[in-house]
């Protein structure tokens, strides 16, 4: 959708194009603004059988679209599907950065150096990763701050829902802020399972910097959608 008054009013919605047979983003996460003032929009593809990411690249605010990837993943040797819904961040002009969710159990990460046209191969963080949802911001004097539920497993509970800083560029992460936490109750049948972590859930983060503040939204237990602020990060 369009509005030409400031938010005030919206074109009615249209269904956005694909740019290598991937949806123009966002999947997901926010698009970044680089350097060069490019809109970086990050994508990714799911079939039955294989998922993957990319991004979208716009050099004209958007009216046009142009791919930029694949991220490579070795799927003969991954565990699961692969990797989608990617967030991203600029550590210096052209070089592009994002953390990827995945089914291998660990947040990964890919690297491009000419501003998402190209990726290096998606490779483990170490950061544990349960297949849901993840979002990043970079505050204003280059922080990371990551949204996600440090539990790894491939569809493992989605409690805790956890912020965590990395003041090296992603390299390493520490002081962790805990915004939600409740362990779903203990019952081996899968059905209880299901339902329990369900009803447990926080998941689907999506995180925004304002300045040296966050701004933090996502699901609580599929019922309401919940919004923090976060001072002093």
């Amino acid at each position: 959708m369009k509005s030409t008054d400031g938010g005030e009013t919206w074109s009615e919605p249209v269904e956005p194009p694909k740019a290598g047979g991937y949806p123009v983003g966002p999947v997901k996460n926010k698009p970044v603004i680089l350097a060069d003032g490019s809109w970086v929009a990050p994508t990714s593809r799911e079939t039955e059988t294989t998922w993957d990411a990319a991004v979208t690249i716009s050099g004209d605010s958007g009216r046009s679209w142009e791919l930029g990837g694949p991220v490579p993943l070795d799927h003969a040797a991954f565990t699961g599907k692969g990797v989608i819904q990617p967030t991203l961040w600029e550590s210096a002009p052209g070089r592009l950065h994002m953390l990827l969710r995945s089914t291998a159990g660990f947040v990964y990460r890919s690297d491009s150096s000419d501003g998402g046209r190209s990726w290096c191969p998606a490779y483990e963080t170490g950061l544990p990763n349960n297949n849901s949802g993840i979002d990043l911001a970079q505050l204003a004097g280059g922080t990371l701050a990551l949204c996600l539920n440090p539990v790894p497993a491939d569809w493992g509970k989605r409690t805790p829902l956890v912020v965590m800083l990395s003041r090296d560029n992603g390299e390493s992460w520490g002081d962790e802020l805990v915004l939600e936490d409740e362990d779903p109750p203990v019952d081996e049948s899968k059905v209880a399972l299901e339902r329990a972590h369900r009803a447990n859930e926080f998941s689907y983060p999506a995180v925004v910097a304002v300045g040296a503040k966050l701004a933090v939204t996502y699901t609580w237990k599929r019922e309401r959608i919940c919004y923090r602020e976060i001072a002093g990060v």
